[in-house]
């Protein structure tokens, strides 16, 4: 004992020196009264805690409260209390056993740190009463704690105000503005100027209907000098029943939309088209995002359930589904992860499902909390049952019984338990449907249902728990995900993860004050996009003049000093085909159409054509979001443009520029019908066959707009090759069509090919 004390002072003494040093004073500040929650609890719970609490306790050792801490054992006391050299537990921070290397890393505590360590515990190692540490109250720079910023409540920032003034030009900048503004300036940088209206009014058709605007359209925009033009193209647009097909897609690709169950056979979700009729819906009509929520998490549980709050609930049936499980058993628990993640990912932000089998590695969420909320679905369907289920004894009660949708089985269901592991063969202890504990203020226990109750009332409460008005994640949440699809960028650019691993917002002050502006609306999301997208931010061009020195300060645009450049997503690209070629069918909702698939896609199958049967041909004119999604058998087409992973929550599609987009676009028969459809148009309503006739009308229903002198003179020259080419082929190989029609039809493909058709800006 003498030996291992002896050995321990040299240590000691360089320390109470090394701590001097730190001080940058004397040697006395080793001695001055260390603060126990300043200096010592960040230590235990940043560098100690997560391997020693109460589920762990590596080493035998709980750290969260003092009673074990300071307790004798018979390899001596962890802390003895004005006795450094006889603290188990200093001499193993000193010779660098605690923290272990973690990834080949030294995670040995710092000078400092062990200085404060040594002191606290030479002054007598005070511990308030009653105090109990916790891994999750601070965050680290290994994980997030309780403290997280996406965790706090939302505080309404004031706006820069020096920012709001009336521009030259007559565009008055807004509160966005203010805030973009602030920050380009303390970065000595200025924004891009207003983008040309032409462009403008093509970048907000898109945005808000998902179609480009007629060349009518364009050319009345551009001669509407009022100061209001603008304010009510934006108007006229959100009023549109187009508006609710374009953003109802986004939150489908984010809730794991897709009509069939996935997995070897991937049969038919019956009625999932309705549940996206009803998302469209719900856009068109502005219904509440509070509400929003409410019914799809927990629509058969609202006090008066309607058809439609019933269809909500589809949400959670959206997933892959296996019918044939290799373990039935087992695969409750994979259904159950399911709608926690596709939940707490849409709604909140968080990766809870990666508390299923641990606590988790970087949020403050604990292996308990990931139950407790699985706990809210548990009493449901893990099969389809029948439709007594939704619509009453009868499957009557509500007039519309052919619904995919959700239910509870009873209202009393069984516990569920913690998993060791997740492994259903090592159950813990119970829990209790409640929201998770991250934020302690809203940690407020389920009501149980009464014994007549027809369901067990746990979602509706959950789903309550998110759509209250003082939760920190929901309104910031919804915002960002409004943000991202107007500007090309979220502020959080990691829309379903606004934990420890996901990115943090680059304008955190912006992202406030909308959220508070969402709440102040009573959750309607339209006048959000109102105030986007009258900012002069949303106006402003691709191109700037100082474009080469802003990149190399700020590549990724975080700072929003120009407009970011967007390519037409697949169900932007295939609609526009369609308006060019004059065919879009604008019917909305209903069932919806299979699209021609080549036999080369199919030949992968096992019953090849029998696996897959066309709609007719009229029926698939109908805009893209109608299209049926098969999880096993995407449109090649579609998935070339970077059509969503239908499989899991999709916060944002990977935006591609690959050879086979235009090798797509060049041979896919799709492009080909629209090429051939629109060249017979033209054909048709022309008095003769000049070439420039031909050229400007092919041009306007393709980009909006009259070719110049060198493109007619392109096109000419193209038109007459072409022509004389296909002149010298047989019937058969024009397929019975005329050398004209089909060097038309080659003009349209090749603007149907270039970057002005396929690019927003």
């Amino acid at each position: 004992m003498q030996r291992r004390i002896a050995r321990r002072i040299p240590w000691i003494l360089c320390l109470n020196l090394a701590a001097a040093l730190v001080c940058g004073r004397s040697a006395t500040c080793a001695q001055e009264a260390i603060d126990f929650e300043k200096r010592i609890a960040p230590i235990l719970v940043a560098r100690c805690l997560e391997c020693h609490h109460e589920s762990i306790a590596s080493g035998g050792l709980v750290l969260s409260r003092r009673e074990q801490l300071f307790a004798p054992t018979k390899e001596g006391t962890w802390i003895a209390p004005g006795k450094p050299s006889e603290s188990r537990m200093l001499d193993k921070l000193v010779a660098g056993e605690m923290p272990p290397e973690k990834n080949g890393k030294s995670q040995k505590l710092s000078t400092e740190e062990l200085s404060h360590i040594s002191t606290w515990i030479a002054q007598g190692a005070q511990w308030p009463e009653g105090r109990e540490l916790d891994q999750y109250e601070l965050t680290t720079e290994h994980r997030a704690g309780r403290d997280w910023w996406s965790l706090q409540p939302i505080r309404r920032p004031g706006v820069p105000i020096r920012w709001i003034q009336r521009e030259s030009h007559g565009h008055e900048l807004n509160s966005i503005d203010a805030f973009i503004l602030d920050k380009l300036s303390a970065a000595g940088m200025k924004p891009a100027e207003e983008s040309d209206r032409k462009l403008l009014i093509r970048r907000l058709y898109f945005d808000l209907i998902g179609l480009p605007p007629a060349t009518e359209e364009v050319a009345n925009f551009v001669a509407d000098q009022s100061p209001d033009a603008w304010q009510r193209l934006v108007d006229r647009l959100l009023a549109s029943p187009r508006y609710g097909e374009r953003w109802g897609r986004y939150w489908l690709d984010v809730v794991r939309y897709a009509d069939t169950c996935g997995y070897e056979r991937d049969q038919e979700k019956p009625f999932a088209w309705k549940y996206r009729d009803w998302v469209v819906a719900a856009c068109n009509s502005d219904l509440p995002y509070d509400q929003f929520i409410i019914d799809q998490v927990a629509g058969d549980e609202i006090p008066i359930r309607t058809t439609e709050s019933l269809v909500a609930t589809g949400f959670l049936r959206l997933g892959t589904w296996n019918d044939e499980p290799n373990d039935p058993e087992d695969y409750k628990y994979e259904r159950i992860e399911d709608m926690v993640h596709a939940t707490s990912a849409a709604f909140l932000g968080l990766t809870v499902k990666c508390a299923r089998c641990h606590d988790h590695k970087f949020d403050p969420i604990p292996q308990a909390d990931y139950y407790r909320m699985a706990a809210a679905f548990w009493a449901g369907p893990i099969d389809p049952r029948g439709r007594e289920l939704l619509g009453g004894p009868s499957g009557q009660e509500l007039g519309e019984p052919d619904i995919l949708g959700w239910t509870d089985l009873q209202s009393q269901p069984k516990p569920l338990h913690v998993l060791k592991n997740g492994d259903r063969h090592k159950p813990l202890g119970p829990v209790t449907a409640r929201a998770i504990s991250a934020i302690p203020s809203l940690d407020v226990p389920f009501q149980t249902a009464a014994s007549n109750s027809r369901t067990s009332v746990r979602r509706f409460q959950f789903a309550r728990w998110i759509a209250r008005y003082d939760h920190p994640l929901t309104a910031r949440v919804m915002v960002n995900r409004l943000w991202q699809h107007h500007f090309g960028e979220a502020l959080v650019r990691s829309p379903n993860n606004f934990g420890f691993t996901g990115a943090k917002p680059t304008h955190p002050e912006l992202l406030d004050w909308l959220a508070d502006e969402l709440l102040n609306h009573q959750w309607h999301t339209k006048p959000l996009h109102r105030q986007m997208l009258l900012s002069r931010t949303y106006r402003q061009a691709v191109d700037h003049a100082e474009y080469d020195a802003y990149s190399q300060r700020d590549f990724d645009n975080l700072l929003l000093w120009r407009a970011h450049r967007r390519r037409l997503d697949a169900e932007a690209l295939r609609d526009s085909l369609l308006m060019a070629s004059g065919d879009l069918d604008l019917q909305i909702g209903g069932p919806g159409f299979k699209p021609s698939i080549s036999d080369d896609a199919l030949e992968g199958l096992s019953r090849k054509t029998a696996a897959w049967k066309a709609s007719p041909m009229h029926e698939q004119m109908r805009r893209s979001i109608y299209q049926f999604t098969q999880r096993s058998l995407l449109p090649p087409l579609m998935t070339t443009f970077d059509f969503t992973d239908t499989t899991l929550p999709c916060e944002r599609r990977d935006v591609t520029t690959v050879a086979p987009q235009a090798l797509a676009l060049l041979n896919d028969p799709f492009v080909h019908q629209r090429s051939l459809s629109l060249a017979k148009r033209v054909l048709a309503r022309q008095v003769d066959s000049h070439a420039v006739d031909s050229a400007n009308s092919i041009w306007q229903s393709v980009l909006g707009r009259t070719p110049s002198s060198v493109e007619i003179e392109l096109a000419q020259d193209h038109l007459l090759r072409q022509q004389a080419r296909l002149a010298r082929a047989s019937t058969s190989e024009r397929q019975g069509h005329s050398a004209q029609l089909l060097a038309l039809a080659s003009l349209c493909q090749v603007l149907f090919n270039s970057n002005e058709f396929i690019y927003v800006d």
